[in-house]
This record gives C-alpha cells, structure tokens and sequence, in this order.
C-alpha cells in the first residue's frame, strides 16, 4: 500500500486508469474526496463492493412521485445499477461472449440514461452536465 500526505487542493494522479484524486477539504475524522475518472471507469466505495452481501437490496420508503428530490432518487437507483453491472461483470470474466456483450450493452444503456438525468438536473439548477456529475462524487 502507497500512503500518501495531501493537504486541500492538492492531487494525486493514476495515470493507468486514468483518474485523478483531489483532496476537496480535511477536517478531524473527515476527507471529502473529489475523484474524476472516465464514465466507463467504475468507481466504488468499499462497503458497496463487499462480496458478503447476497444482492443490492433497495428499500424504498416513499412513493417516487413523492420523493423530495426525483432527480437525486433516479441518480442514486442508477448508480446502484451500474454498481450491479460492474460486480456481475468482474465475477463472470470468463463468460460466453455473447453474454459480455449484453452486459456491456446495458451498461452502455444505463451510463446514457445517467447523462440524460444529469443534463436534465442541469437544466433545472442552471449548471453544466459536468458540474453535475462531478458534484455525484460519493461523500
């Protein structure tokens, strides 16, 4: 493991991937994160990625016509997806290939839906796509 010291602003880059790190702000017990990488780059949080859990189980404790903020509710239902996609692709590396083909056919199909939801909810706010999307950076 690489261990690093960055203060505010600074960056670390992974050129392979290609990603880039940057630390947003430090506070006791706290780093926020900003991580820009390409859309077909997965990007998870660990407890997201556990292998222990038996499926991704959504509970939903309001109507969606009732959800505070639609647009937030698709985003978070999408990443959760994407997120399921990424997992059942890793586990069948070694797949017939018709099968990588329909995976990468509906990640393709979600990742448009994402920038549609994203180009909506800027719209909404008067902001770029981009700032959308880079604000989804998980906290």
């Amino acid at each position: 493991m690489l261990v690093l010291s960055r203060r505010p602003d600074e960056k670390i880059l992974l050129p392979s991937v290609p990603a880039i790190i940057k630390v947003i702000s430090s506070q006791a017990g706290l780093t926020r994160l900003g991580i820009e990488a390409p859309a077909h780059v997965p990007i998870l949080r660990e407890e997201l990625s556990r292998h222990d859990r038996p499926g991704i189980k959504t509970v939903v404790t309001e109507p969606v016509a009732h959800a505070p903020n639609l647009v937030h509710f698709i985003r978070d239902r999408l990443n959760n997806l994407i997120l399921g996609l990424t997992l059942l692709r890793m586990s069948l590396v070694e797949c017939d290939p018709a099968v990588r083909n329909t995976l990468a056919g509906m990640e393709e199909e979600l990742q448009a839906l994402r920038l549609a939801v994203a180009a909506s909810s800027a719209q909404q706010t008067g902001t770029s796509s981009g700032e959308v999307l880079a604000s989804q950076v998980p906290a």
